[in-house]
């Protein structure tokens, strides 16, 4: 754990202002995000194993406080049979005199005796044998419930420290991201203020070649000849050279999948399809961590469908149609100015922000993504998102 946090403060080291980075500074950004990246991917394999484990370790705790109420009640019950036969043995001790009498009588009564004397052992025999099988399931369960507990403990403690190590892993990863995007965004702006230049420089040399010659006059003297307006006619238009708006920042990078990977920033994740969730689920999405407030972008163009707020599971989420297929975020921080049902989105357009809410750990900001094809049933959505992100 000292050694993970102790990599992460070298992550923290501050970078200069975005104006003066150059090429070094970002080949470094670049090698820490790629160091950061692959703990993260470990991280992310870690935090899914342990949030799994937890989940079950709570179901089976669910489950053994149920078998061990049932089990209380079989053993209070075989308790009242061995003490109602304990009491019946008592009450009938002075009838033993008797039957020990037609025992030992050798008339034709001797053999019921004796079938009545091993009835009356082997319902005591049983009685008691029940009552200690009981008694040792209940112990047996105790002693596992006992165990789940300790277990629990562990992985709640394994759990937080995982999740502060990722915070702050993300945290400064997302400082060395911004730094590489504004980089990468200076270097398109000056690309095509660049290739602007040089297609105005290309517009000046085409007319300056196409000039007409020059006059007797203009030749002689090396002087423009005078040129006298007639009155009421008009000058000729003058040409600007055409101005050009400063080009929008470019996309955030992404794997080349065909479409933007849903987060915007340093993010990691694993395939965790089918993977235990509370109440018996299967896990039916991929769990993409991030430091909390990392910009959700749209994967596709295309229209948002609904947004929610209200989930106990899903928290604050978003559904997006695009090219027939669904796509569901949940676990939102918040949404981003302007999305609501209806709105018609870009491909890459920041459409909320990663956060835990809903059901997911307040300690454990991720979005949780599905994939619905043709907008029926979810998919495994990690091998799309992989291929995207990268």
């Amino acid at each position: 754990m000292r050694r993970a946090l102790a990599f992460v403060s070298v992550l923290l080291i501050a970078l200069p202002a975005y104006a003066q980075i150059t090429s070094e500074d970002v080949e470094r950004a670049e090698e820490r995000m790629r160091e950061a990246q692959a703990k993260a991917d470990e991280l992310a394999r870690r935090l899914e194993d342990a949030w799994s484990r937890q989940v079950q370790l709570e179901d089976e705790i669910a489950a053994l406080d149920q078998a061990m109420d049932r089990t209380r009640v079989r053993l209070e019950a075989s308790e009242a049979e061995v003490e109602s036969l304990a009491v019946e043995m008592y009450k009938g001790a002075s009838s033993s005199v008797s039957l020990m009498a037609i025992l030992g009588s050798g008339n034709d009564n001797a053999p019921a005796g004796l079938e009545y004397a091993r009835r009356v052992k082997g319902v005591e025999e049983t009685a008691v044998n029940n009552l200690k099988a009981v008694r040792a399931e209940l112990e047996r369960q105790e002693e596992r419930l006992a165990d789940a507990r300790s277990e629990q403990v562990q992985v709640t403690e394994e759990l937080a420290a995982l999740t502060e190590e990722a915070e702050a892993l993300f945290a400064a990863a997302q400082g060395d991201y911004q730094a590489i995007l504004a980089q990468r965004q200076a270097e398109e702006e000056e690309r095509r203020r660049r290739e602007e230049a040089a297609r105005l420089a290309a517009l000046t040399s085409s007319t300056t070649t196409t000039a007409p010659p020059a006059t007797t006059a203009e030749a002689d003297t090396g002087e423009a000849p005078t040129t006298t307006t007639e009155p009421g006619s008009e000058s000729p238009p003058t040409t600007a050279p055409p101005t050009t708006a400063p080009p929008p920042p470019p996309p955030p990078p992404s794997g080349g999948g065909g479409g933007a990977c849903p987060v915007q920033g340093p993010v990691s994740f694993v395939d965790s399809w089918g993977a235990a969730r509370s109440g018996g689920r299967g896990h039916q999405g991929v769990d993409m961590m991030a430091a909390r407030g990392t910009p959700v972008v749209a994967i596709y163009s295309g229209t948002i469908t609904r947004t929610g707020s209200g989930s106990s599971l899903g928290g604050i989420t978003i559904w997006l149609s695009a090219n027939g297929d669904s796509f569901y975020y949940a676990h939102l921080d918040s949404i981003a100015d302007g999305i609501s049902s209806g709105t018609s989105v870009s491909q890459g357009q920041v459409i909320g922000y990663v956060g835990s809410t809903g059901n997911a750990s307040p300690s454990y900001p991720h979005l949780h993504f599905e994939y619905h094809p043709g907008g029926g049933g979810a998919v495994n959505p990690y091998p799309l998102v992989r291929g995207i992100c990268g």
